[in-house]
């Protein structure tokens, strides 16, 4: 272990990757991937050499305590404050907190799905905000937010299954596929281990797009569909307006 440095009063322990690696159980190629992420702060560089300090080691410490607890690396990001906050002017955090007060019940689903999270004091904490942003979109249009965060819970009730069986069978897929001569299989423990952890993102991120490329190729025509037989008819209007809805 690299030698304590003495600053003040205090005495700041310090380490390599392979030091830090051993100390919090985690491979060297998941710590920089990580710090790939921004999860992690860059190490301090003296000349050549590379430093981690006590708080790496405590936020490495953090992410695997919320990776236990079921959380991807997606939602440790929002959790860390990685990805961007909350507006104040969005009016998410203010609706939030309100239904805390007002249906309990409700926000426990959307915890129970990873969405938000209780803090010690009570108050709710934004682990995915763009799927309540998306919820507060529907507010917008005329529907009340707790009816529109109940049909959140009920779109991610009616989804876990068919999901669960889609990443089972596009994982064995992808394993089944012959691998890259340059870049061979994993022959260790660690090394299977940052694989899975690879793995794993890039189905979440692979079903992620292609559940959006699909609801968008088909959400406009279904629209038209829903209010001409609500309404008994489909007007032109309303084929221009779902021909207009911006993609991105």
């Amino acid at each position: 272990m690299i030698a304590q440095r003495t600053e003040g009063p205090a005495v700041q322990q310090e380490y390599t990757i392979e030091e830090l690696s051993r100390q919090v159980g985690m491979s060297a190629r998941n710590i920089r991937a990580h710090q790939a992420r921004r999860i992690l702060a860059p190490p301090v560089r003296r000349g050549r050499t590379v430093i981690y300090q006590e708080h790496h080691l405590r936020r490495l410490e953090t992410i695997l305590s919320l990776q236990r607890q079921g959380f991807n690396l997606t939602s440790i990001e929002a959790m860390l404050g990685v990805r961007g906050t909350l507006s104040p002017g969005d009016g998410l955090a203010p609706l939030m907190q309100r239904l805390a007060v007002e249906s309990p019940a409700l926000v426990d689903a959307l915890t129970r799905h990873g969405v938000v999270a209780w803090k010690e004091n009570g108050a709710v904490q934004m682990v995915r905000p763009r799927a309540l942003r998306a919820a507060l979109e529907l507010h917008r249009s005329g529907l009340p937010a707790r009816h529109t965060m109940q049909v959140l819970v009920e779109v991610l009730d009616r989804i876990g299954r068919p999901v669960d069986e889609l990443l089972r069978s596009t994982g064995d897929r992808i394993l089944s596929l012959p691998g890259d001569p340059a870049r061979p299989r994993a022959a260790t423990w660690d090394e299977w281990s940052d694989s899975a952890e690879l793995l794993a993102q890039g189905l979440i991120d692979l079903i992620s797009e292609a559940f959006r490329v699909v609801a968008e190729n088909r959400g406009p025509t279904s629209v038209v569909d829903i209010v001409g037989r609500r309404s008994g008819q489909a007007t032109v209007m309303l084929v221009e307006t779902a021909a207009a809805i911006d993609l991105g």
